[in-house]
């Protein structure tokens, strides 16, 4: 019986510390992004470029608190344009030969949200019990914490925090398109810092183990006036 007593106590304080561990990454995960800043800011302005098999595309994102989210990507003389304004979700999208807004569906406008900056996907699974720390691994020669973020619908993204920095260095999700399963892979190779806060400043991904592009932004503004008309395209 006192052994099992023993063991009981040694499993419990495993787990403690464990949940402690945890505890202490995301603590120093929103110090390192600064994340207290960015819940002060109201806006969020970047431009820069979308790269997609050697093509590079110009690009514009403007987000306003709390759900408002725009996105302006350039190519051939041509718009493509993903707005949200707080309601509805709408695309001008003329490579499908639809130069007049559509409306997104209901069930696609969380892709919508992935570009809202506001949102931080690990902070939000942690306050939700969804964050788990699944030991380390190595990457681009750096060790790092392995964490499994499940989102409220239940998808699931591998996260990589650098074990130094604090700042996510790679992420991991399955994606389905056109009836297809594919593994996406992000690598964060450089961070800009805007008024004490951290943003991904270049971005590069791999489908499937194949470099597709990536994105790198030239400008970050945080509070740039933004009136809501802007985030209506009808």
């Amino acid at each position: 019986m006192r052994k099992s007593i023993a063991f009981m106590a040694i499993v419990l304080m495993a787990s403690v510390c464990s949940a402690q561990t945890l505890d202490e990454i995301v603590n120093r995960y929103y110090a390192a992004n600064g994340t207290e800043i960015l819940e002060k800011a109201t806006t969020i302005f970047m431009e820069g470029n979308m790269s997609q098999m050697g093509t590079e595309m110009p690009m514009t994102l403007m987000v306003k608190k709390p759900n408002k989210v725009k996105v302006v990507i350039s190519f051939s003389g041509m718009e493509i344009i993903t707005a949200f304004d707080g309601e509805k979700g709408f695309m001008v999208n003329p490579l499908t030969g639809a130069t007049e807004p559509v409306e997104i569906p209901a069930e696609q406008l969380g892709s919508v949200q992935e570009y809202n900056m506001f949102r931080d996907n690990m902070l939000e699974a942690y306050k939700g019990g969804r964050l788990t720390l699944d030991g380390e691994e190595t990457i681009d020669g750096n060790p790092a914490y392995k964490l499994t973020i499940t989102d409220e619908a239940g998808n699931v993204t591998t996260a990589f925090v650098d074990k130094e920095s604090c700042l996510t260095v790679k992420t991991v999700a399955k994606v389905e398109q056109m009836g297809q399963e594919m593994e996406v892979e992000s690598y964060v190779k450089e961070y800009m810092d805007v008024n004490g806060a951290k943003f991904s400043k270049v971005i590069k991904q791999f489908v499937n183990g194949m470099e597709l592009g990536g994105m790198t932004f030239s400008k970050i503004e945080l509070d740039r006036e933004m009136d809501d008309s802007v985030f209506v395209i009808q």
